[in-house]
Formats: structure tokens, C-alpha cells, sequence
């Protein structure tokens, strides 16, 4: 093969070529020190070694992905990305979702009687989704076994970060290139202070609505999948607080997205516009987000905490016309 921006072969090299191959023509050299090396989710599958001096490091020796010679273009694409996937363990955070799912049942509210009612069933819909089994109901009968498993993958949901720029940061809107999104609640931030956002997207674990042996324990199921969306947002909140105050303090908005916070339905595709959300399975078919139990969203972060606002802007669903605190009252 030619010698060119994207192909270039040293076979002057005393190391060439430095991996076993069948074809030494269309070894590439061009990327002799592998750039994806630092990147853990990088495009290869390396083996990992501990060095002598107690260091778990990438052995890649029998990785050719850089060296392919139709790899140049999807190399440049990697490492012009700047967003991240995070793995959240749903397990971990089951008191909170239990909390989360009486709050939004009203489970404590009810009589006596019906409380313990439900909350037996409320916990074994739980219980079931986490261990990823419907093997038994609460009154001890059995359930068909063809219906086991009430989640594709129980235990981890994946979420979608992408960073972006305190300038998309205006007065009431955000701004992507030609894109306006408006959010009214920014209308009562001080806007100066924001250092930099995030986009997010991410759906709630899958579970098997067909699975329920009743109408109640499908809705129960239903809130447990809202639980979750509920307090994964708020623990991503945390998160990016955490990640960034490394070297100072630094202040996470809530969640500002469609449906709450004055951001109106309508940014639902224009965010997912913004980002490539198909890699943690969330999609728009032309009329919702797929699957259906779906988020996106932004968060902002600042040197001080400027995301004080009233509580009723928490349910705003961003109606046009609306802010500077419903217009005053």
C-alpha cells in the first residue's frame, strides 16, 4: 500500500513488524504508540499485567486494531470524543429506590390494612426485578416458569454523560450552535457562575411488564422503574459534584430537563439530537424516546451554589410565555 496521511509503513524499523501478522503490506505504522493506550474503554481487547512495580498496565501485544489500515478514520473519531458512560449498579442503591417508590406510590399514607397489603407486594415486585426472578408470589403461589426473569440486565444501567461549554449557558435558554432550547429556570440563575454542563441520557432497567400476574403488581413494577430514574438522577448529581472538585469545591445543578424545571417537551429531541444515545440503548422513533422509560436531561456545574430556586419550578413543564417567577406571580 501507498504511504499517505492515513497508511504509512517504516519497514527501516528494526521492530517492523512489531506484531505477528499474515500480511505485512497492510501493516500501518502510523500510529506506532497507540493512542486509545491511557483511554480504558478504548476500541481493542487488551490483556492486562502487573508490572514490577505493582502497576496494573494494558498488554497489547496482541491487539492490530491501530494497525489495520481501514482504521485511521474510526481512531480520529474516538478520540475527538469527549463524553463518558457510567455504570451504575442498581443494586447499591436499593434503600434509596425503595424510599423513592413508597414516596411516589403513597404507600405510607394508606390505612393500615392496605399499607401492609401493598407494601408485601410493593417488596416482592422489588425483589424479583433485583434478582432477576419471579419465582414466587408474596401469597406463596407459584408463577408459571415461563415467566422468570423480570429484567433483561438488573443490575446496571448505563448512562451517557457529554460535556459542554459554559457559553451554551444563557439567559433562559441553552444554545448548541444554530439549536435554542429554552429553560426558564434559568431565568433565576446566575448564569456568570456556570462553569461548564453536561447533556445526559440513559433509560431505567428493563423489566417484563408481561411478567406481572396482576394490574397492581405492573404498576408497582412501573414506579420501580421511575424510582430508579429518580434516584439515579439525583446520584449522578453527586457524581459529577464529585468528579469536579478535585482541586476545589464546585456546585451540581439538579437535573434540568424536559417536563420539569421550565424545559418543555419539545427539547426531548433536540438534546438527543445533541448526542450519540443509541451507545447506552436510548432512541426517538419520531413521536417518544425508546424504550419508553427514557431520560435526558442537563446538569450544570459552578463555583458556588447558584441553583437555589423555588420548589414550584421542580414540576414546571417549561410553558412558553412563562418565568421571571411565573411572571412575577
Amino acid at each position: 500500500m501507498k504511504n499517505n496521511y492515513n497508511f504509512f509503513q517504516n519497514r527501516d524499523c528494526e521492530f517492523f513488524p512489531c506484531h505477528k501478522v499474515a500480511d505485512e503490506e497492510k501493516f500501518n505504522c502510523l500510529f506506532c504508540y497507540c493512542p486509545l493506550y491511557l483511554d480504558e474503554n478504548c476500541m481493542g481487547s487488551p490483556s492486562y499485567i502487573i508490572n514490577g512495580k505493582g502497576q496494573r498496565i494494558k498488554d497489547c501485544s496482541s491487539c492490530l486494531v491501530v494497525h489495520r489500515p481501514d482504521m485511521y478514520d474510526k481512531v480520529i473519531k474516538h478520540l475527538q470524543r469527549q463524553e463518558e458512560i457510567v455504570h451504575i449498579d442498581v443494586r447499591k442503591l436499593r434503600p434509596q429506590i425503595e424510599d423513592r417508590l413508597a414516596r411516589i406510590t403513597h404507600i405510607n399514607d394508606m390505612e393500615d390494612g392496605m399499607r401492609a397489603e401493598h407494601r408485601l407486594l410493593a417488596d416482592h415486585v422489588v425483589n424479583s426485578i433485583m434478582t432477576g426472578s419471579l419465582s414466587e408470589k408474596p401469597n406463596g403461589r407459584k408463577i408459571d416458569s415461563n415467566r422468570k426473569g423480570t429484567v433483561s440486565n438488573p443490575m446496571e444501567v448505563y448512562v451517557l454523560l457529554q460535556p459542554f461549554a459554559r457559553e451554551c449557558v444563557r439567559e433562559g435558554y441553552l444554545e448548541f450552535g444554530n439549536k435554542k432550547i429554552d429553560c426558564n429556570v434559568l431565568e433565576q440563575i446566575d448564569t456568570a457562575g456556570v462553569e461548564k454542563g453536561y447533556l445526559y441520557a440513559f433509560h431505567a432497567p428493563d423489566v417484563d411488564l408481561e411478567s406481572a400476574g396482576t394490574v397492581l403488581e405492573q404498576y408497582y413494577m412501573e414506579a420501580f422503574q421511575v424510582a430508579c430514574m429518580d434516584v439515579i438522577r439525583g446520584w449522578l448529581q453527586g457524581y459529577l459534584e464529585r468528579k469536579n472538585s478535585v482541586y476545589e469545591k464546585m456546585y451540581c445543578s439538579p437535573s434540568f430537563g424536559p417536563g420539569y424545571y421550565g424545559m418543555g417537551m419539545d427539547a426531548v429531541p433536540e438534546l438527543l439530537g445533541l448526542m450519540d444515545a443509541s451507545q447506552v440503548g436510548v432512541s426517538w422513533n419520531g413521536e417518544c424516546m425508546s424504550p419508553k422509560m427514557s431520560l435526558v436531561g442537563t446538569y450544570l456545574i459552578a463555583g458556588e451554589d447558584v441553583f437555589e430556586v423555588d420548589s414550584d419550578c421542580r414540576d414546571c413543564i417549561g410553558q412558553s410565555g412563562g418565568c421571571e417567577f411565573c411572571i412575577k406571580h
